[in-house]
């Protein structure tokens, strides 16, 4: 039986026998805040800003594409040929799906914990994402951990379990739960909302006291006490007049949520945890509005440098580091995101394909196009007035005299010295003349 299938087995019984609140509390799970509400992983994410910052996260990554390169003599080349598992984890999830998961089990445990399938020859098959609090660290030499993994009852090595922390201590091989850092600011952001739908489901517009002039009998008060409440409780009942009798009379005691600083508390909350998953607060918050860069292309690549990328790194440098080859590597294709309005992408198209480190083929294929016919797109271009930095440049040379049209041994042709106007006049010589 292999390790998934136990593990899978041992999640399947789970729901008939679930865990009872006092185990999660007592296993510290789920703890007490000082507010008064429990705070646990799965309750977290009743707090609408902690269930979209991770959704954020999560979706964000999982979106992208997943690259596999092999790096020789310096040179990032793509493989041709990419184990399965590299497309797909596993055969019973998407690669959305399986990367999704494993983003989440970084953001509320701050441990992501896969379990390597292989077969008899030691070659990767599949890869699953466990449940964090399934697996505990048994802490070894030089680094060389354990995992227990519950269901299975031998210690784990390294071969079977990758293990990607998040924030971590020194000393401790397990990471930091950002939930369980945060649980104070989650606690008080549930209390808040709590405190606002019991307002709007129980409160009344006019919450205090009743003063009765006389000593009315016990069932008295509580006849006109339960009167009172019964027209004015509720939302139905609000802004409705009050009419006491007898002498009675009403005195308000309670702050209105104005005062007591409601809706403020509850921004101050959504800021807070978006601070913690350092998720811009404008995108979690609607009344924020953004100060970074002048449009949404500066920030979504502010996005995507100090939140998205962070999480990434951890995962690329963990599975090319441990579960491939030589010096292969595994990367999330950016490309798609930080992909710009087009005339600005056609721009920087041009800059590339006249200076040369592109070629029009390649241009083609990141706009999703065929290559052009008769291999007439793999040719690079630069200017011819370029010259290598630090080369004085030389000046051109002379050209060359035109050569003569006439051979060397002929003489040269005769010149006509005589005027033009006397060209007639000139007299023909005849053999008198030469005294024959």
């Amino acid at each position: 039986m292999s390790l998934f299938t136990r593990i899978r087995e041992r999640r399947s019984v789970s729901p008939a026998s679930p865990r009872s609140a006092w185990e999660d509390e007592f296993s510290g799970m789920v703890r007490r805040t000082f507010s008064g509400k429990k705070v646990g992983r799965e309750t977290s994410l009743q707090m609408i800003s902690v269930y979209a910052c991770q959704s954020l996260i999560a979706d964000g990554i999982a979106s992208l594409p997943v690259d596999h390169f092999s790096t020789v003599g310096g040179r990032r080349t793509a493989v041709a040929q990419s184990p399965r598992w590299v497309r797909q984890p596993n055969p019973f999830q998407t690669p959305y799906a399986f990367w999704h998961r494993v983003i989440v089990s970084l953001l509320s445990d701050g441990n992501a914990f896969l379990a390597v399938i292989r077969n008899d020859a030691g070659v990767i098959q599949a890869l699953y994402c466990l449940h964090p609090q399934d697996v505990q660290i048994e802490d070894g030499a030089a680094g060389d951990d354990r995992y227990r993994v519950s269901g299975v009852e031998e210690l784990l090595s390294r071969d079977s379990i990758l293990h990607i922390p998040a924030f971590t201590v020194p000393g401790c091989s397990r990471g930091l739960s950002p939930l369980d850092m945060a649980r104070e600011a989650i606690g008080l952001g549930l209390t808040a909302e709590e405190f606002g739908a019991r307002f709007f489901s129980q409160g009344t517009t006019m919450a205090g006291v009743i003063e009765h002039p006389g000593t009315p009998r016990p069932d008295e008060a509580k006849l006109l006490r339960d009167m009172f409440k019964k027209t004015h409780a509720g939302i139905k009942n609000s802004h409705t007049v009050g009419v006491l009798t007898g002498g009675a009379s009403f005195k308000p005691i309670t702050m209105t949520p104005e005062q007591a600083q409601f809706l403020e508390t509850r921004r101050f909350q959504k800021a807070e945890i978006a601070l913690l998953y350092r998720v811009p607060a404008y995108l979690v918050d609607s009344s924020v509005t953004s100060t970074w860069g002048s449009g949404i292309e500066e920030q979504n690549k502010f996005f995507v440098d100090q939140t998205l990328m962070p999480w990434m790194v951890r995962i690329e440098q963990a599975v090319s580091t441990f579960l491939l080859p030589g010096q292969q590597v595994l990367k999330f294709n950016l490309d798609a995101r930080l992909r710009s309005k087009t005339k600005d992408r056609y721009e920087a198209y041009r800059t590339a394909l006249t200076n040369g480190f592109m070629n029009a083929d390649e241009i083609r294929s990141l706009e999703d196009m065929d290559p052009l016919p008769k291999k007439n797109g793999q040719h690079f271009y630069m200017p011819l007035n370029l010259a290598v930095v630090g080369e004085e440049k030389k000046a051109p040379e002379p050209a060359p005299a035109a050569p003569d049209v006439l051979d060397e041994g002929s003489p040269p042709a005769p010149v006509d010295s005589t005027p033009e106007g006397d060209q007639g006049n000139q007299e023909t010589p005849n053999d008198d003349q030469h005294g024959t």
